[in-house]
């Protein structure tokens, strides 16, 4: 049971030292059990019969908060939404009312007791939002102006408080005071499970669905198990401010997967059409279309501004020469131990390419001696049995050779001009 685990975590911290509770502090960040059964305690106390333990939970609460631990601070901040709901819709747990106020209390505060300001810069168009989408919008040319403007959208800072301290939640400063608490919520969402996102989910529906009717609402999920009873309860009042701080949970709630996080989107939307909250539609139905259309899966790839060229130095396959072995080398046998004479010399691209250096200035040389007629090797001459005689004397390939045809005997006779 729930509340048994939440009583047995009550005992557990009473019983520690100053010295052990950073340990605890570290420990409960992580304590999922426990946190998913103080959501189900906090959520609907009427199922639990007993008495103190909203009390004792509250007063738990309020001690980690103010213990000066960042983890035991964080995880107080997590109810605070289900805090908020339970105030708004049963104002008779007066232990929650206190927790809520001396909340409030130490954050609108500093260190020094001051009042407290926070301030962040408001993004230009130029920046991607809910709203719009940069990478659509025509490229503008940059000039002077331009980049002046842009940078001081950018400077632009806004601030968030003072906020005045309050000594009780009433009808004047109750609106105030649970913005503001969802507000500081806000800031520390990324760090709560998604089992108490799912939670806060559910209760933004309870809470602006409470006093309407939802049952001709067939898209509707079962969110209140009793929805008659949920009917014939009092309508609980919401400021616009609320809302919108309310629809950060859920477009955060959305993009986490958030089982109810749709739901809750719609339900704030009928609520925001009943209460004729234009800045709430507005947001609203830009997280409902930017839902829909969402261009995080087909987000272009940014294309490299310069090439890389390929370095000719580079080491590719087409580096290395193939050679062509001599058919005259013998195929040697792998088994047959190498003698000396039987082992072959390594050929080396050194070594072919100086033997076709020097065949090659050995022919270039040759080409380039002076042509001398006459001068070449001489062959021995043939006697010729039928009388003819032939001699040849054969030169050079640039030497000049005359023929001589004597028509009358049809006798060839080949002279070499000397």
């Amino acid at each position: 049971m729930a509340d048994n685990l939440v009583l047995d975590w009550l005992d557990e911290f009473e019983a520690l030292t100053e010295s052990e509770i950073h340990t605890y502090s570290s420990e409960q960040e992580n304590n999922h059990e426990v946190m998913i059964a103080l959501y189900n305690v906090l959520s609907e106390p009427q199922k639990y019969k007993s008495d103190h333990l909203i009390d004792g939970i509250c007063q738990q609460l309020l001690n980690f908060y103010r213990s000066g631990e960042a983890h035991l601070k964080r995880f107080t901040i997590q109810f605070i939404p289900t805090l908020v709901f339970l105030h708004l819709s049963d104002k008779s747990y007066s232990a929650v009312q206190t927790l809520l106020v001396s909340l409030y209390n130490l954050e609108v505060i500093d260190t020094k007791g001051q009042p407290r300001t926070l301030s962040f810069r408001i993004p230009s168009i130029a920046q991607s939002s809910i709203f719009h989408d940069s990478s659509i919008l025509e490229p503008a040319f940059i000039a002077e102006n331009s980049l002046r403007r842009w940078e001081e959208c950018n400077t632009k800072l806004v601030s968030w408080g003072p906020l005045p301290q309050v000594e009780c939640l009433n009808a004047q400063n109750r609106q105030r005071v649970v913005t503001a608490l969802i507000f500081l919520y806000n800031q520390q969402i990324a760090n709560v499970i998604v089992q108490g996102i799912e939670q806060t989910c559910k209760g933004i529906s309870r809470l602006v669905t409470q006093g309407f009717n939802t049952n001709s609402d067939s898209n509707r999920s079962s969110v209140s198990d009793n929805s008659i009873q949920n009917m014939l309860r009092p309508r609980i009042s919401v400021s616009s401010p609320l809302l919108i701080e309310l629809l950060h949970i859920v477009y955060h709630s959305a993009e986490r997967c958030a089982v109810g996080a749709i739901q809750a989107l719609h339900d704030i939307i009928h609520r925001a059409k009943y209460e004729s909250y234009a800045e709430v539609l507005l947001a609203a139905n830009a997280i409902k279309n930017l839902l829909q259309h969402s261009t995080s899966v087909n987000s272009v790839v940014p294309r490299p501004s310069h090439t890389h060229s390929i370095s000719k130095s580079m080491i590719t396959n087409a580096s290395f020469r193939t050679k062509k072995l001599p058919d005259d080398i013998p195929i040697q046998d792998p088994n047959q131990p190498l003698s000396g004479e039987a082992a072959l010399d390594s050929i080396t691209e050194e070594q072919e390419d100086t033997e076709k250096t020097k065949s090659r200035s050995s022919v270039s040389a040759l080409k380039h001696l002076p042509k001398i007629p006459g001068i070449g090797k001489k062959h021995k001459t043939k006697n010729n049995p039928q009388g003819d005689h032939m001699m040849d004397m054969s030169g050079s390939s640039d030497a000049a050779n005359e023929s001589l045809t004597n028509d009358s005997n049809h006798t060839t006779v080949h002279v070499s001009a000397v």
